[in-house]
């Protein structure tokens, strides 16, 4: 199968797969199409940028070692240019600086390598699924305080500017401030937000999302106060929600 070779027909939503690895693009291609998916699997990163620019797919699965434009590269421009099109940032195992930048450069998630077809498959159906709620929801924003989280258009306005915040971000903080009467724990969020089968799945994402979107929230007034930990239970939204 060639890197550019797209599948027709197919119902499972459209993935523009990026990775220069060709025994890995092709297996993952391969399991993709298996899953009736329609998939572009390219080998560098310009041109999954232009690829890219007339839109229409429904996930990106983005490795971050490229040849001439790196991932981290390619999703800065994609958001930069105002596509908000769900990213998976395929990762080396033990990266931790290459997520936190990915995270902080508008991805959605992340899986490092070596990783399971599975936990692979239930990542990327997540994305899929949160961004098909968010299209066919009406606008919707959540106040807190003197703020407000923009859950169409990503964001965290107050009168000290704005935050901006990715799809997954946005989805934490519509999640706990749903349910501020309670803690959430790491499995009913996996399964809830992430997507998961089966919350007891070993994974740190949560927790690296929560660091990285606590740290934007540092920008809000009184937002270092709006997730708070229960210890053995959880994470809850602490911020004070207006009506």
């Amino acid at each position: 199968m060639t890197n550019e070779k797209a599948a027709s027909e197919r119902s499972g939503g459209r993935v523009l797969l990026v990775e220069d690895e060709a025994p890995i693009r092709e297996g993952l291609c391969e399991l993709f199409l298996s899953q009736g998916y329609q998939v572009v699997a390219l080998g560098d990163g310009l041109s999954a940028l232009e690829q890219s620019a007339d839109g229409g797919f429904d996930v990106v699965i983005l490795d971050i070692m490229l040849p001439g434009m790196d991932g981290l590269g390619v999703l800065t421009h994609l958001r930069s240019r105002g596509d908000h099109t769900p990213v998976l940032l395929l990762t080396a195992k033990g990266a931790e600086d290459d997520i936190v930048k990915g995270l902080e450069a508008g991805a959605d998630d992340y899986v490092p390598k070596p990783f399971g077809i599975h936990e692979l498959l239930a990542r990327v159906k997540g994305l899929m699924r949160r961004a098909q709620l968010r299209e066919r929801e009406p606008q919707k924003v959540i106040s807190v305080g003197a703020a407000i989280i923009d859950l169409d258009q990503l964001v965290v306005r107050s009168p000290e500017g704005e935050v901006k915040l990715t799809a997954r971000e946005c989805s934490i903080l519509e999640f706990l401030a749903a349910r501020a009467h309670r803690p959430v724990g790491r499995d009913e969020l996996l399964v809830e937000v992430w997507g998961y089968r089966d919350g007891s799945i070993q994974t740190r994402t949560v927790d690296v999302h929560m660091q990285q979107l606590r740290a934007k929230l540092k920008a809000v007034p009184g937002g270092d106060e709006w997730i708070g930990t229960v210890r053995g239970r959880g994470y809850r939204f602490d911020g004070p929600l207006s009506p």
